[in-house]
């Protein structure tokens, strides 16, 4: 982790990330199972879904301090991978922004049947 990235108020997850850490996670899950999933974790957390948009595929929600946008993209019906936009509404990071991903990421691992990491490079 870099000291920019440290103090970073954003993260944001990709296929081919430089960190490994935050490459794109593969699901055997459909769509909307992703999206159960997902609403699953704002629940527990209790964190606001404000927008779920199927037609390009992402999920807008809002917690304490931060939002999260969730983007899924359904590779084959069976097969799903998804990634974050973490912001956080603070003059620093200091690395919480990839902790929350990680988060987030290790929740959804336990709750979908997790496939890979940057399967389609």
């Amino acid at each position: 982790m870099g000291i920019m990235s440290f103090f970073s108020t954003t993260c944001e997850t990709r296929e081919l990330h430089q960190d490994t850490q935050l490459r794109t996670k593969y699901f055997r899950n459909n769509f909307n199972q992703c999206v159960e999933g997902i609403q699953k974790f704002a629940a527990e957390n209790h964190l606001e879904v404000r927008n779920i948009n199927p037609e390009h595929g992402e999920v807008y929600m809002i917690g304490p301090g931060f939002d999260v946008i969730f983007t899924i993209i359904q590779t084959t019906l069976i097969e799903s991978g998804i990634d974050l936009k973490i912001n956080l509404f603070s003059f620093t990071g200091m690395g919480r922004p990839k902790r929350k991903a990680l988060e987030i990421y290790k929740y959804l691992e336990s709750v979908l049947k997790f496939k890979g990491v940057s399967l389609h490079p």
